[in-house]
C-alpha cells in the first residue's frame, strides 16, 4: 500500500507554479531599473541595476576615488531616452546661459546696466552654478 500519492492535484500544481511565478516576477521587478549616477568631473550617466546600492557597489570596485560619487537616482526609461536624443541632436542645457549673456550684452549696449540688473544678474548665475553642482 502507498502512502504518497503518485501524482499531485491540481490545486497543488497551480500553487507552485504561480508561487515560482511570483518569485522571478519580484526578483526581475527591478533588475530593470535604470539610474543615473553623476560622479565629480564626468558627465551624468546611466547604470542598469536592481537597486541603488548595487549600482553603488558596482561603482566603487571600477573607481579610484569612489567618494566622488554625487548621486545615484532612480530614473523611468523615457526620461533616459530624452536625455540622450537631447545629446545626440546638440541640444545642451547651457542654452539658458547664452539666453542671460545676450541679454547683459543688450543692456550694455544701451548703457541701462544698473547696480540692481548687475546684482540680479549675479544672483541668478550662482543660483544655476548651485542647481547644477
Amino acid at each position: 500500500m502507498r502512502t504518497s500519492k503518485p501524482y499531485k492535484t491540481m490545486k497543488s500544481i497551480l500553487k507552485i507554479k504561480t508561487d515560482s511565478f511570483l518569485e522571478t516576477y519580484k526578483k526581475n521587478l527591478f533588475s530593470e531599473a535604470m539610474w543615473k549616477v553623476e560622479v565629480e568631473g564626468f558627465p551624468p550617466f546611466y547604470m542598469d541595476g536592481s537597486s541603488a546600492g548595487e549600482v553603488k557597489m558596482a561603482l566603487k570596485k571600477k573607481l579610484k576615488r569612489p567618494k566622488e560619487i554625487k548621486s545615484i537616482e532612480r530614473i523611468q526609461k523615457t526620461d533616459w531616452k530624452k536625455d540622450v536624443l537631447g545629446r545626440i541632436s546638440g541640444k545642451d542645457q547651457e542654452e539658458p546661459d547664452d539666453a542671460n549673456e545676450e541679454q547683459v550684452k543688450q543692456w550694455i549696449k544701451e548703457d541701462s546696466l544698473t547696480d540692481n540688473l548687475l546684482v540680479d544678474a549675479i544672483k541668478n548665475v550662482m543660483r544655476e552654478r548651485i542647481k547644477n553642482g
